[in-house]
């Protein structure tokens, strides 16, 4: 994975992350809502796989983030 994706999937993760503890969610309560694995949730957040959009997506919209939020700070080109 060239180094570009591995910034942007870990600010992704970042604000993942982010955004379920200010809900005050666990990472199992997201992964269950999600039909995910806890492991994947986690991975995620750390910006360790690269899942694919729609599951991006689908666990934002779980924890209750727009999608903006979910690329905050993506607005500015990856070096």
């Amino acid at each position: 994975m060239e180094h570009r994706d591995q910034m942007i999937l870990r600010r992704i993760g970042k604000n993942l992350k982010l955004g379920r503890v200010e809900r005050e969610l666990t990472q199992e309560a997201v992964a269950r809502k999600a039909g995910m694995y806890t492991t994947q949730v986690a991975r995620m957040e750390r910006g360790e796989t690269d899942t694919g959009i729609t599951k991006y997506l689908k666990v934002a919209w779980e924890i209750g983030m727009p999608p903006g939020e979910l690329f905050h700070n993506l607005e500015d080109r990856m070096p």
